[in-house]
């Protein structure tokens, strides 16, 4: 009898591993095989996620690919709206209008958005416990009311820091400067997220995200999206290619269609 009990213990102990396994399985496929369009719209704005806005930031990013800052000035055709600057779509339509704008501006699917408050910046930096990068130029202005200085070389700044990092557009390269410097926070912020060290620091920065985001995705997605970022990471960063003119008076960025096809192609494709 004793010996039945042991057999069909042993049974069943095979029996849950190979459930554990076959689980383990499906979730490795989920979150490896490219489901989905695996791109997304990140959208930076001064108002909470739920209000109406025009976007200071817009990248497009592709786990396993690279991602493409588009200038808030680029001059685009706006669904059902007609010619304007593409940071004006969220405020026409919202992040759904934004994202069908930046399709027609790239001719790739995207689907997935998620608005960004630029307070998250400040948490999310400070949740992490700083986040270093390097300043090419020394940075002083006041944000909000409070005084900043940020010297050149390799820094680690902290929440309120970064967020002055991001945002400033002083210097002669005024809009474009900042897309540079947000691009090297997004490369640092990636960096500091996959450090082993930081590990412990994840749950809290993921919640601090969590808090200041309006996205389509539901948890299940956003989790498997962000964790297939952190896995393959986001490789090139490129900014679309145009020349800054003024049509009517209004300072546009128009885009350069040819080489803004190669730009896709080399990043969200």
């Amino acid at each position: 009898m004793e010996v039945y009990r042991s057999g069909r213990r042993g049974r069943g102990l095979r029996a849950a591993l190979l459930l554990l396994g076959g689980l383990l399985l499906l979730l490795a496929a989920y979150v490896v095989l490219p489901l989905g369009t695996d791109r997304v719209v990140l959208l930076g704005s001064d108002a909470r996620a739920a209000e109406p806005s025009r976007s200071d930031t817009i990248v497009v990013a592709k786990a396993g690919g690279g991602a493409l800052a588009v200038p808030r000035d680029t001059l685009v055709q706006i669904p059902g709206v007609g010619q304007d600057k593409v940071n004006a779509a969220l405020a026409h339509g919202g992040p759904e209008l934004a994202v069908k704008t930046l399709e027609g501006l790239t001719g790739v699917p995207i689907g997935n958005y998620v608005v960004v408050d630029f307070g998250a910046v400040e948490e999310i930096v400070d949740a992490l416990g700083g986040v270093t990068v390097e300043v090419d130029e020394p940075i002083q202005y006041t944000l909000d009311g409070r005084y900043v200085s940020i010297p050149a070389g390799r820094q680690t700044l902290d929440g309120f820091e970064a967020l002055a990092y991001v945002r400033y557009r002083g210097g002669p390269t005024a809009d474009i400067g900042r897309i540079g410097r947000q691009q090297e926070f997004l490369r640092a912020l990636a960096a500091e997220a996959a450090s082993p060290r930081k590990l412990v620091r994840l749950p809290l920065a993921a919640r601090a995200a969590w808090a200041n985001v309006d996205t389509n995705m539901n948890p299940i997605s956003a989790g498997r999206l962000a964790l297939r970022m952190w896995l393959f990471g986001v490789g090139e960063v490129e900014l679309y290619p145009g020349t800054p003119q003024y049509i009517n008076g209004i300072a546009y960025w128009v885009p350069d269609r040819a080489a803004g096809a190669r730009a896709v192609e080399a990043t969200i494709a």
